[in-house]
Formats: structure tokens, C-alpha cells, sequence
């Protein structure tokens, strides 16, 4: 028996993957609502979690080093500097990584010249990319509109969401993981939507002193509607003779969604490890300390595994294992202020534990050519 047979996978049924949208209770479960990677970001505390983390990701700048060293003239340097014709880096690693987080999975296509080596990098649609499970390895099938090709492994950026489903080899969007929390925000926003939208009391009734045919009760409602609707509201209601208005109770603690939407933020933002203040929660007691902590513990918790899976991923750009790795640079993300960082640099140049010119390449200038001792 094979190490593949061992695990049991073969080539793979993908349809299996949607069987649970096909379920009966599927809809029950999520308060009668369609969750989805679409519908989802309809969120906004889900949607600016996705985009706090994908763009605090891609506004990190990418270096190669070798030993401890930077290699400021790597080829691949310029490549994240300007990884094709069509996204800018920054935009490239957003996209991809909001792709991660929502969808699941992130592609990045290595696109490499006759002798092996990177010339662009192109992002993958993750519902164009199906992973064929053979026995002894695995390969990506990217299929659009019809055309499909292979693509090897070694050629494949492929970052998966820190929840895998073992049957595909792929990620789980985060949007499965909070499927409960998504359905009750999305069935809160249409019920104060629908109650909004009629404009008057939709717990009212309108008493006639004789019996109705369906076809006169509709008219009645009609006319009603036609009056005292969203575009009349607020306007005095006229009723015909013999007619009764008469206004249902109804507790407005009903729409004062607050309470839910504040609980439910604070478990989005449990789940992506952010704190809920990030994701527009007004949180109580939060000082210019705390946040300061706050900021160190979200580069710890929550985007340094993001930072460790995409560059072991990035190894895939170098041809040869001789030592060389992409590093993104955190640094700007653990910076005092500016006095503190001035203080801390004077100290070290003075202790000569780093140069003038290492302390001027951490705050982002350029080198000085001549420096007098």
C-alpha cells in the first residue's frame, strides 16, 4: 500500500464539496438566508475584517535576503516591485489575500522564462482551480471559459485559509466558518428593511362594517397601501364611512438591533483575531495604550500567520534552494513614535551594535554616501 493509498485519496467528486447547499435544513440553519462568499461581504463587520487584513498584508513591502542580509538587486525583488502588466503588487497581494480569506484559497500562477526562472506572477480566480488528487502527487487544473491547462505544484502560489478540507486539499473561506453569524446579520438587515420599505405600520388592520369578496378586500388593501404608503408616510390617513382604522400594538425594541449586531461583530472579530474597535465596534476604555497593545497583539495573532504561510509559499520563486527567501517587512508595524524610534537608533549607533546607515535603512531613507565619524 501506497503512502497516497494510505490516505485514501484519488481522484475526487468536487461536487461533493456543495452538498451542503443542497440540503433541506440548510436555509433553517442560516435564519432562511443565502450565505455565500458574495453575500457575506454584505456584512460590514465581515467585509472590514476581509479588507483590514488583506490590505494591512499588501501594504507590507517584500525584500529577498540571504544570511540575515537584504539583496537589494534580485531579480525577484523587481518582480514584487512589478509582478506583471496587469496588477501592481500591492493590488495583486490584496486581491489574492481577500481572495484567502473569503474564498478559502489563494492562486498566484508563476509564469517562468525558457530557463526556469519568474518573469510574472499572475492571481488565479479560486473558482477557476480544481487539485487532482492522483496517486503519487497532485497537480492544479485551472479551467475558464472552457480552456483548461495543468499547472505543477512547483508553479502554483497556492495559500490555503488556516482551515482545510481535507477531501479537496483546499481552504475553507471564513465565510463558511461564520455561515450562523452571516445568516442572523443578513435576516436582521432584511427585517428592518422590509419594515422600512411598507412605511406605515404593517401591524394595522382596517375594519368595514360588511362582509368582503377577496376581490374588494384587496382593493381596500391597495387603496390603503396606495395612500399611507413608503412615499406618503408620515401624511394623515382618510378611511371611507363606516370604516375603522385600528393600530396593533407594536414593541420597536424589535428593530433596536444593537445588541445583536454588537454581539455579533464581537464574534466575527473573535474569529479572525482582530480586536472588535478594528472592525468599527465602539469599545469601552479603549485608550491610546491599550491601542497601541491592541496593535502589537493584531500583527501576533492575526496577521503574522498570514505572513508565515505566504513565504513559505513565496520559497516556489527561487529556483534553487541556495539560501535565498522572500521576507516581508513587519518592521513598520512594530514602530514606537517617533522619538522613541530616534532614542532607540541613537543607542544602538552609539553602542555600535548597527550603523548610521542601518538605522537611517529602518526608517526608510536612503543611504548616506559619506558620513563623517
Amino acid at each position: 500500500m501506497g503512502f497516497w493509498d494510505f490516505l485514501n485519496f484519488k481522484k475526487r467528486d468536487f461536487t461533493d464539496h456543495y452538498a451542503p447547499f443542497t440540503q433541506a435544513n440548510f436555509f433553517n440553519e442560516n435564519a432562511g438566508q443565502i450565505v455565500s462568499s458574495v453575500t457575506a461581504m454584505q456584512v460590514p463587520p465581515y467585509a472590514s475584517a476581509i479588507n483590514l487584513l488583506s490590505s494591512s498584508l499588501a501594504k507590507l513591502s517584500i525584500h529577498v535576503e540571504k544570511d540575515g542580509k537584504q539583496i537589494d538587486n534580485h531579480p525577484i525583488k523587481r518582480l514584487f516591485e512589478n509582478p506583471s502588466e496587469f496588477l501592481d503588487s500591492y493590488t495583486l497581494f490584496q486581491q489574492a489575500e481577500m481572495n484567502r480569506l473569503n474564498e478559502g484559497n489563494a492562486y498566484v500562477y508563476i509564469q517562468r522564462d525558457n530557463t526556469g526562472n519568474a518573469e510574472n506572477l499572475l492571481l488565479i480566480n479560486p473558482s477557476f482551480v480544481n487539485i487532482m488528487i492522483k496517486k503519487g502527487g497532485y497537480h492544479y487544473q485551472v479551467t475558464n471559459n472552457g480552456d483548461s491547462f495543468k499547472v505543477f505544484p512547483k508553479d502554483m502560489i497556492h495559500v490555503k485559509s488556516p482551515v482545510l478540507d481535507m477531501n479537496s486539499l483546499k481552504g475553507l473561506g471564513y465565510y463558511k466558518i461564520l455561515e450562523r453569524q452571516i445568516g442572523l446579520w443578513l435576516a436582521a438587515q432584511s427585517h428592518q428593511n422590509n419594515y422600512f420599505a411598507l412605511g406605515s405600520n404593517p401591524n394595522s388592520i382596517i375594519e368595514v362594517p360588511e362582509k368582503l369578496s377577496p376581490e374588494k378586500r384587496e382593493m381596500v388593501r391597495e387603496a390603503w397601501e396606495k395612500l399611507n404608503g413608503a412615499t406618503n408616510k408620515h401624511r394623515v390617513a382618510v378611511v371611507d364611512a363606516g370604516m375603522k382604522y385600528q393600530k396593533m400594538g407594536f414593541n420597536f425594541q424589535e428593530l433596536e438591533m444593537n445588541v445583536l449586531f454588537d454581539s455579533m461583530t464581537k464574534q466575527i472579530a473573535s474569529v479572525f483575531n482582530v480586536a472588535p474597535y478594528m472592525l468599527g465596534h465602539e469599545g469601552k476604555g479603549n485608550t491610546y495604550t491599550n491601542v497601541e497593545t491592541q496593535n502589537m497583539n493584531f500583527l501576533q495573532q492575526a496577521l503574522m500567520p498570514s505572513i508565515v504561510a505566504w513565504e513559505h509559499q513565496l520559497k516556489k520563486l527561487f529556483v534553487t534552494d541556495d539560501g535565498h527567501r522572500a521576507k516581508f517587512n513587519y518592521e513598520t508595524l512594530l514602530r514606537a513614535d517617533s522619538k522613541t524610534r530616534a532614542e532607540r537608533i541613537k543607542t544602538l549607533v552609539d553602542a555600535k551594535v548597527m550603523t548610521i546607515n542601518e538605522g537611517r535603512q529602518y526608517e526608510g531613507l536612503s543611504p548616506m554616501e559619506k558620513i563623517e565619524e
